[in-house]
């Protein structure tokens, strides 16, 4: 089984995942939007080798320690091509419209739809789940799957910010509930969950047809 670690950090309290292989250490950060000292000690403490920093998107609350990091691990970075263009802008980071302050970074590697992401032995596959923002990324494994800002507990992505939009976060909705129920979901914010319980009680897909009929 993986290694998932949940480092909460930022000003938002953003879910910070660190992925590993038990078998080789590797590990990919995902999602650092904060608190950079913090995810170093989770490494340590969990005698994990940062090896990639996977990015579900790029606002702000999810790329805040991006910088950071690279200088400290000399890591590099992947996320879609829309996402790293907003890596790159503090407006489509959303950190200019909220006054917080954000060191831009640069992607060294584009994810796309379908591909794989090797861990050390382990993989993560990359579903394309725009609608929050423009080139929004799920990362799926074996029964779970980080989903950003996508789907919440309870929840679902916010579609007023730059480069969101309805129509296609609801398709991403869609993607990822034609997931098995069992599914681990491991969102951006909040507590974990899974896609049979969001099927069943989540408010907002019901009101959008997508829950449980």
């Amino acid at each position: 089984m993986p290694i998932i670690e949940t480092v909460v950090v930022g000003p938002l309290e953003t879910n910070c995942y660190l992925f590993g292989d038990p078998e080789t250490r590797e590990c990919a950060i995902v999602d650092p939007g904060g608190d950079e000292d913090r995810i170093a000690e989770a490494l340590s403490r969990r005698d994990l080798r940062p090896a990639a920093i996977l990015l579900t998107h790029a606002h702000f609350d999810h790329a805040l320690a991006v910088a950071a990091l690279k200088r400290r691990f000399g890591l590099r970075v992947g996320t879609s091509s829309q996402e790293a263009i907003a890596l790159g802008n503090p407006f489509l980071s959303g950190a200019q419209m909220f006054g917080i302050p954000f060191e831009t970074a640069a992607a060294e590697f584009t994810i796309g739809d379908g591909d794989n992401v090797p861990v050390g032995s382990a993989t993560l596959k990359a579903l394309s789940t725009p609608g929050h923002s423009a080139g929004g990324l799920s990362f799926l494994g074996d029964g779970f799957v980080f989903v950003g800002d996508v789907l919440f507990c309870g929840g679902i992505g916010r579609y007023d910010l730059p480069g969101a939009d309805l129509a296609a976060l609801r398709a991403s909705l869609e993607r990822l509930l034609a997931l098995d129920d069992e599914t681990r979901v491991y969102p951006g914010h909040g507590p974990p969950t899974t896609i049979g319980r969001e099927r069943k009680a989540n408010p907002y897909l019901a009101e959008m047809g997508l829950g449980e009929r």
